[in-house]
């Protein structure tokens, strides 16, 4: 005897109207079951992903940087995206930061927050987008607010106004050159000349270790904030640049019979070095003293 085969497409047809219903709601009911299925699989998968990236983003797994006495120039801290924690002497946390060059922000605190800047822990994040950084940042806030019992960092609470009342800064502009990058070694007499033209040819000239955006000493860190806070337009020679400005650190304490860097030049005239402007400027008295 031949039995019967149904094709599941004629099988369907040759249903009534309400068993055909039926038949649909039960495959679309598996269908679904099916997928969510998946779904609980891949939500386990990417739960257990996060939490090894957790693992690998924890403050308490890092190690302590010691950031004190220049140590902020430690090749453990990158020039990478990442997030960073600062911690006093007595390795309390202070703040939580976020940055696209992690080194550059740790400098800075340093430059103005000597007393507060002991120890750091960093995470680069490579790759990272702002909100990976936003996030990154707002699980460590969040760890140490548990921690901690209820306690934001210090340096991260709303009114704080050491860490966050930022210095104003200035637009962003490069520094001047001196010379085309071609003559490794200068004399006093080569470079003598080129000094003068600059000072001649701009009304306001910093002579600074490092560049505006990241000066090289807390010296030139503060002249370089008193003059972005009175907003004053100016321009800075880096005398650390040896290829274009070579050996000017020398040269410059020659020039203006200076022993010490930073120097401001202003209206074609020597100004001062760190303590005259920083006392010029708490008294009110450098932007009068510039015009």
């Amino acid at each position: 005897k031949k039995r019967a085969t149904y094709h599941p497409i004629m099988r369907t047809l040759q249903l009534s109207p309400s068993r055909q219903s039926a038949a649909s709601a039960n495959n679309n009911n598996n269908s679904a079951t099916k997928r969510q299925k998946r779904r609980s699989v891949v939500v386990v998968r990417l739960s257990a992903r996060a939490e090894n990236d957790d693992d690998g983003m924890m403050m308490s797994t890092l190690p302590l940087i010691d950031i004190q006495f220049e140590g902020f120039n430690s090749p453990d801290i990158p020039a990478s995206p990442g997030i960073y924690a600062i911690y006093n002497d007595k390795k309390e946390l202070q703040y939580v930061g976020l940055s696209r060059k992690i080194s550059a922000s740790i400098k800075m605190h340093c430059f103005e927050l000597p007393a507060e800047c002991g120890f750091a822990k960093v995470l680069p994040m490579e790759e990272a987008t702002k909100v990976d950084l936003q996030d990154g940042w707002k699980r460590w806030v969040m760890a140490h607010v548990s921690e901690s019992g209820g306690s934001l960092p210090p340096g991260n609470t709303p009114k704080n106004g050491l860490w966050a009342d930022r210095k104003k800064r200035g637009p962003s502009k490069p520094s001047l050159r001196l010379t085309n990058g071609m003559t490794p070694d200068m004399s006093f007499d080569a470079l003598k000349p080129k000094i003068q033209e600059a000072i001649d040819e701009h009304k306001i000239v910093a002579f600074i270790k490092g560049t505006r955006e990241e000066p090289e000493c807390g010296y030139s860190h503060r002249v370089v904030n008193a003059l972005n806070s009175l907003l004053l337009d100016f321009e800075t020679v880096n005398v650390l640049d040896d290829k274009y400005n070579p050996n000017l650190l020398y040269v410059m304490k020659e020039f203006s019979d200076w022993p010490t860097i930073p120097q401001v030049y202003a209206n074609k005239e020597f100004l001062g070095g760190h303590d005259i402007i920083v006392k010029m400027f708490e008294k009110g008295e450098l932007k009068d003293a510039v015009k």
